[in-house]
């Protein structure tokens, strides 16, 4: 699978680092080093930011 993504994102250019991002850690995805391997960055998982709301009345 590993083969795929790399042809996908060095050679096709199908698909972007965003992309591959989402399938780091998967079951049937890619691990964070195969993502490193790919790409040539480190993978950094993307962070949440909560929202609140606040009603004042």
């Amino acid at each position: 699978m590993v083969q795929i993504y790399t042809w996908a994102y060095q050679d096709w250019k199908t698909i972007t680092k965003e992309t591959l991002a989402t399938v780091v850690g998967l079951p049937d995805g890619i691990t964070a080093d195969d993502y490193k391997a790919i790409t040539g960055e480190a993978y950094v998982a993307p962070t949440t930011e909560a929202t609140t709301t606040s009603t004042t009345n």
